[in-house]
């Protein structure tokens, strides 16, 4: 009997401490906005870039860029990417959002996304994630050829 109560009490310390543990997550955190559009709640309205990249050719010239935005009032962040010109046919262009924490990520095919940037337009966004402190994220886009495979990549860096 007293062995038996040990091993209870070990895994029910083990079961505290995994949950218990700050930063420790077990599985991705689901926040009530993550997914929803920027423009729920009216969260793009209070909307600034809080980092971005410029995507670049071959000959390291600027094509477009890829931006995370933030909402101060909904303590979100979402991905966009535009490209200075339409985007010439067979090619597209996506972007993604990213959390740091749980490594939850959104396209902008996702639900609450506008959907991939085809031929003929110019940019897109992603459905957002919670990005409160201590929570962080960061966007990356790509811009691609659907023939032959060619792409650029462009990441920002975290906020």
């Amino acid at each position: 009997m007293k062995k038996r109560t040990g091993k209870v009490f070990i895994m029910f310390l083990m079961t505290v401490l995994l949950f218990a543990v700050p930063g420790f997550s077990a599985y991705a955190e689901n926040h009530s906005y993550d997914g929803k559009s920027p423009y729920y709640n009216n969260c793009a309205s209070s909307a600034t870039t809080k980092a971005y990249t410029n995507l670049l050719n071959g000959n390291n010239e600027k094509f477009g860029k890829v931006e995370l935005k933030f909402s101060s009032t909904c303590k979100t962040a979402w991905a966009k990417i535009t490209l200075d010109k339409p985007a010439a046919s067979d090619w597209n262009a996506n972007a993604w959002i990213k959390r740091n924490t749980d490594g939850k990520q959104l396209s902008c095919d996702s639900s609450g996304g506008n959907g991939r940037v085809l031929a003929g337009q110019t940019s897109c966004y992603t459905p957002m994630v919670y990005d409160l402190d201590p929570r962080s994220s960061y966007a990356f886009g790509k811009y691609y050829n659907l023939k032959t495979g060619a792409y650029t990549y462009a990441y920002t860096s975290s906020y």
